[in-house]
């Protein structure tokens, strides 16, 4: 397995935010990193919680970052990554989920059909960039069986398990990732560009890249602190 040597415990996403987005990461960053010290797209981290185990520290310090850099796993790397994704929480063993890879003119693609499903119209030679954000994007299907005991949301809810579960993968290879959706995610032109049958459903791209050193360092050195864990375990009845 080729892990990434930019950064064997951090992960992110690709993607320029708004000059909204970007005014608010940088108001979260405090003093002395305003304006060109803070690379476009990131947003302050957390300090993540450790752990002695690998496997928890990782998962404690994944976060999602709205722009990753060039590179991207390739496809043979993707399906050692798998391995630790098949396991995912499947009630009766459906498999209702699978991957789709886009590289390349797949991308561009991909912004015709968002630009159709939006009804946008372009200038000749102007792209829909969206997509371009990642080298590599990967879109998260559904695929919903009927079954008398298992409903569909527990389908969805396996299918998203098995996205995380590859974010996770990816962070621990060293990548970064951001998942995305939107409004025409799985609008017509969006499914049919993706070769979607009747009974599957898109949920959105992963964006996987490399992280730059900026955040992994500002994430090694944050003081803010990470949630508190608390406020999300309650007991029956409460």
């Amino acid at each position: 397995m080729t892990v990434n040597p930019a950064n064997p415990a951090a992960a992110g996403a690709h993607g320029a935010p708004s000059e909204d987005a970007a005014a608010r990461a940088d108001r979260a960053a405090g003093p002395g990193l305003k304006g060109s010290d803070r690379p476009r797209g990131t947003a302050r981290a957390s300090a993540p919680a450790h752990f002695d185990d690998p496997v928890l520290d990782s998962m404690a310090r994944r976060r999602s970052i709205s722009s990753v850099g060039p590179g991207a796993p390739s496809d043979e790397e993707l399906k050692e990554l798998l391995a630790a994704v098949t396991p995912v929480a499947d009630h009766k063993a459906l498999r209702p989920w699978r991957l789709i890879t886009l590289r390349g003119d797949d991308r561009l693609r991909l912004g015709e059909a968002l630009d159709e499903a939006s009804g946008t119209q372009r200038e000749p030679g102007e792209i829909n960039r969206k997509p371009l954000r990642s080298d590599l994007l990967i879109a998260v299907v559904a695929k919903l069986t009927e079954h008398p005991k298992v409903p569909a949301w527990e389908q969805l809810a396996t299918a998203a398990g098995a996205a995380h579960l590859l974010e996770l993968a990816l962070w621990q290879a060293g990548w970064g990732v951001m998942w995305r959706s939107g409004l025409a995610t799985d609008a017509e032109p969006v499914r049919a560009a993706h070769g979607l049958a009747a009974d599957e459903q898109l949920l959105g791209w992963l964006y996987v890249g490399s992280v730059d050193d900026y955040f992994k360092k500002k994430l090694a050195q944050s003081s803010r602190p990470p949630l508190d864990p608390e406020q999300f375990l309650s007991r029956f009845g409460e």
